[in-house]
């Protein structure tokens, strides 16, 4: 029989669950029919899955970088254009990409972050009958399908090509059944398939679902992932309205919420979806503050002096009168961080040291993607008021944009990096964009072990299959090195 990888960890998702999920009947002691009709047993498998994404260790034990979805996130970002590190040290890997090859374990973070809850998303839909009238059992089944069409739209887009124009290359395989049987990879345009659907069924299901909190997904979040999932296939039409659907009821930051170190869901109405994190949770430095927090003396940015920093273009993009640009260390120092070099990011700070929250999905990604969506469909109005009403947010300065065609395009795509910087966009961006990979430039600050340049749709650009992925499923057509 031919294992897989995702089997190994595949039951760890009930052991990581709260404790007030721990009393619920487990899974293991009722048949199929049992579990179809069981709201609170689908609870705690559902809740597993939220826990298993902000937990540490279940994809490389001992490696301060595997501390869940928001790890990946960042990695991605740190693969980008964007981001960079001034010290070699955990993310290295990512930043000099030496972390996608098959041999390195960096390239199996995501895929057994996302395989297992894959599978245990299976056990959940297959359970639960489609036509389900019981509203809890219903808005269950939407979580679990929109979770499992989120994961294969991170493994499509770190593992396989962008969509549009690659649709008949090689992607991921796909589980769809908790299957024990090693599968080849899909096509691109199979595993798509397998994502717009789930998400589409999603949306229906989570109709009138009102959640607990932030730290779990209702429809709103099911209608960002689908419309970010239009964009990435070339369908602006129905990006631009799923993602203005999607932002309805959120509000946007102000200056001092904007500013306020993104550590707390509870912030403002920005947040989407994200993850509670209490001082019992923390895994401290193996955590993303303790990463990211160039303020916290105690982490590995503060304490040793392995700064995240942004791009110096990038920085130098960013109006004056921007205040985002005041979450980037000048060239003269910033007198409340004197320790902190130039372009050093001051925008994720934890005050608690230990129990900052993880914020996944912000609204605000949503204003670009719809503004995007409609410049390309040829709404260049509707554009550039959407990207009006979120930047002059930012920059009371902004004025209406007179930019058009690939201008526009481009401006509203700096804006998104501005904005969304460190959250897990740029490099996906840069991918379906076709922009390489260019840190080696006259005036670059970014560091030796760091400063490639790669062309648009090298192989760099696509994560190979992990080794151990490899060498247990004889089906696997591995990536170019």
């Amino acid at each position: 029989m031919k294992k897989l990888l995702i089997i190994t960890m595949s039951l760890l998702v009930l052991t990581s669950c709260e404790k007030d999920f721990l009393d619920t009947q487990p899974e293991s002691t009722i048949n199929d029919e049992q579990l179809g009709t069981s709201a609170e047993a689908n609870k705690a498998i559902i809740a597993g899955i939220y826990s298993a994404l902000r937990s540490y260790g279940l994809s490389i034990p001992g490696s301060h970088e595997d501390y869940g979805h928001k790890s990946i996130l960042v990695a991605t970002d740190m693969m980008s254009n964007d981001m960079l590190m001034t010290k070699s040290s955990w993310y290295g890997s990512f930043y000099n990409y030496l972390g996608r090859t098959q041999t390195n374990s960096r390239s199996k973070l995501a895929w057994s972050i996302y395989y297992p809850q894959i599978k245990t998303a299976n056990t959940v839909i297959n359970a639960i009958p489609a036509d389900t009238d019981d509203a809890s059992l219903k808005s269950l089944r939407g979580q679990a399908l929109a979770l499992r069409g989120y994961f294969y739209f991170m493994l499509a887009r770190m593992y396989g090509p962008t969509y549009v124009g690659n649709e008949s290359k090689l992607c991921v395989p796909l589980y769809t059944d908790v299957s024990l049987e090693g599968k080849a990879r899909a096509t691109v345009a199979e595993v798509y398939t397998v994502i717009e659907k789930d998400l589409i069924d999603a949306v229906e299901a989570l109709e009138g679902f009102t959640r607990a909190n932030k730290d779990g997904l209702d429809q709103s979040v099911a209608q960002a992932f689908l419309a970010d999932v239009y964009l990435e296939e070339g369908k602006y039409a129905l990006a631009a309205t799923l993602a203005h659907e999607a932002r309805q009821g959120y509000t946007l930051l102000n200056e001092t919420d904007w500013s306020n170190g993104f550590y707390d869901i509870t912030t403002g109405g920005e947040t989407m979806w994200g993850a509670n994190i209490t001082s019992a949770q923390s895994t401290f430095v193996a955590s993303f503050f303790g990463h990211f927090d160039n303020t916290n003396d105690s982490g590995y940015a503060g304490g040793l002096q392995i700064f995240k920093n942004i791009d110096v273009r990038l920085y130098n993009s960013i109006s004056a009168t921007d205040y985002r640009k005041k979450a980037f260390v000048p060239v003269t120092g910033n007198p409340l961080y004197p320790a902190l070099p130039a372009y050093a990011n001051t925008k994720f700070r934890d005050p608690t040291v230990d129990s900052g929250d993880y914020i996944y999905l912000r609204s605000a990604s949503l204003y670009y993607i719809e503004a995007e969506a409609l410049a390309r469909s040829g709404n260049e109005a509707g554009a550039k008021q959407v990207l009006y009403d979120i930047t002059v947010t930012r920059d009371p300065a902004y004025t209406l944009s007179t930019n058009s065609g690939s201008a526009l395009i481009n401006e509203i795509i700096l804006q998104k990096r501005i904005e969304l910087w460190g959250e897990g966009y740029a490099w996906f961006d840069m991918k379906r964009l076709g922009v390489g990979l260019v840190r080696d430039y006259p005036g670059s600050n970014h560091v030796a072990f760091g400063k490639n340049n790669y062309a648009a749709g090298a192989n760099e650009f696509i994560f190979q299959v992990p080794q151990a992925e490899v060498d247990a499923n004889p089906l696997i057509v591995q990536s170019p090195l």
